[in-house]
């Protein structure tokens, strides 16, 4: 069923405490910025299947008290969603509700408020500010999630006072990146993506790639998983290479490259949010029609655009390591061209500010249910190819 009126949707990785993914907050908003209407949401709902959002995490969904008594609690899982409220717009009876829907399995979360209160022993998380810490929150440390930690530093100050959760926003912003020498295991994905891309040969492809064990067997779980569903199983490099092509094989490798820095704890969190960018961007150049060549950097420009926050380089000396192309290169560093522009607009999406894109978005010919649309089908990818 097609997507109908203009939303679009932000979904930001909830960290533990070993900055690994432990959930996603998940909120669905007008243009305006307001949440959606109950019958608005049950329809888009009828699009989302959240297993192919989030995987095996948990979802915080931000709804409104009336999706409580709305049949579409039918059609939401309740081991995968955690319902998020705001306890001022709560009624008695909607309390008594919700200690219903607890002894059928579902669970909550609240926003930390005056009104806490009344919900608190119903709550199974509490999303607070940092500037709301108290005494309180203190003592309920253990369901909280702290949702506005900016930088690294802060991370660990609270870690250190036993919070466990975390919205993960932090390990996007540039204080994460000290300047290190790239891992040389790294540095080989990063020389063949350049060969790929440069001159692809695939017998010289093939001789490099098998004296990797850990290369082989990811590209061989890549090009049997579920995104590309050949009528048969791919056994061998060289079938693998010849049937991918130039353009997937690029795709794989970049995916390869995040997961060879696992040894970073947010390694995990940084190939998914890059990986999704790339796709939705794909999506996206092609529903614009750019040409074929415009749409693989596209992807590229996504893919890459936290590369750098993986590798501890800075942006423009990594594009240099990859001889990438000047359009790439002012799409990631500047947000310029056609490519920056749609950079520009899952970076905001992302962030909830897309009243700062909307004009872009229209000078695209697109619209925001295009934008939402590209987000589900990326997400929905990530995960049939996070096997690599």
């Amino acid at each position: 069923m097609p997507l109908t009126g203009e939303f679009y949707l932000t979904k930001v990785p909830i960290l533990d405490t070993h900055q690994k993914i432990f959930g996603y907050h998940l909120s669905i908003k007008d243009q305006e910025d307001r949440s959606v209407s109950v019958n608005a949401l049950a329809d888009i709902l009828v699009n989302v299947n959240f297993e192919k959002i989030a995987g095996n995490y948990p979802v915080f969904l931000k709804v409104e008290p009336e999706v409580l008594k709305h049949d579409i609690l039918d059609y939401i899982p309740e081991s995968k969603v955690i319902f998020l409220l705001s306890p001022g717009q709560l009624s008695e009876e909607d309390v008594q509700i919700i200690k219903e829907l607890k002894n059928l399995g579902f669970r909550f979360a609240f926003e930390y408020s005056p009104d806490f209160e009344k919900v608190k022993d119903t709550a199974d998380f509490i999303l607070v500010k940092t500037s709301q810490i108290d005494s309180n929150v203190y003592l309920l440390k253990d369901r909280v999630i702290l949702t506005d930690v900016y930088t690294l530093e802060d991370y660990k100050n609270y870690l250190n006072e036993g919070f466990r959760y975390f919205k993960g926003d932090f390990i996007f912003k540039p204080s994460t990146i000290v300047e290190k020498k790239i891992d040389p295991s790294k540095l080989a994905v990063m020389e063949l993506f350049t060969k790929v891309r440069e001159s692809f040969n695939p017998p010289e492809i093939e001789e490099i790639i098998k004296r990797n064990p850990d290369l082989s067997i990811s590209l061989l779980k890549y090009v049997n998983s579920a995104a590309f569903s050949f009528r048969s199983k791919i056994t061998s490099i060289r079938h693998a290479i010849s049937i991918l092509g130039q353009r997937n094989l690029l795709q794989w490798l970049l995916l390869f490259l995040y997961r060879a820095g696992e040894s970073e704890p947010y390694a995990e969190t940084l190939l998914e949010v890059s990986a999704e960018r790339g796709k939705t961007m794909e999506i996206l150049a092609q529903q614009i029609n750019l040409p074929d060549e415009e749409v693989e950097k596209a992807f590229l420009v996504g893919m890459l655009s936290l590369v750098d926050k993986l590798l501890g380089v800075p942006a423009e000396k990594l594009i240099k390591e990859l001889n990438l192309d000047e359009d790439i290169v002012k799409a990631i560093v500047e947000k310029e061209g056609v490519l920056g522009k749609l950079l520009n607009i899952v970076e905001k999406t992302e962030e909830g500010k897309v009243g700062e894109i909307a004009d872009t978005i229209k000078q695209l010919g697109l619209q925001l249910n295009d934008v939402m649309s590209a987000q589900l089908k990326a997400f929905a990818w990530f995960e049939e190819v996070n096997l690599v």
